[in-house]
């Protein structure tokens, strides 16, 4: 049996988006997957990435959500990091 994978697009800001050089990463994971899977799979491919795991927020579709949330085929995905200013 084939094993599904989800199709999501995942969109980087800030020091997230310096680091690795581009804003958006397409990203194909086993099924079914929570917002935390997605970032084990980031932190261990990307060490710019796990460097922040601790303080990253996730948005699924334009709306905050815990690690916890399923995500599904299609989803927009945005790693928000704290922004400090002056």
């Amino acid at each position: 049996m084939q094993k599904a994978f989800l199709h999501l697009r995942v969109y980087l800001f800030s020091v997230l988006k310096e680091r690795l050089g581009q804003d958006m990463l397409e990203i194909a994971l086993p099924a079914p997957a929570t917002g935390g899977h997605l970032l084990d799979y980031l932190t261990s491919r990307f060490p710019e990435v796990a460097a922040y795991r601790s303080v990253i927020r996730l948005a699924v579709n334009h709306t905050y959500v815990p690690e916890s949330t399923f995500l599904a085929e299609g989803d927009e995905i945005a790693l928000i990091t704290p922004v400090s200013g002056g």
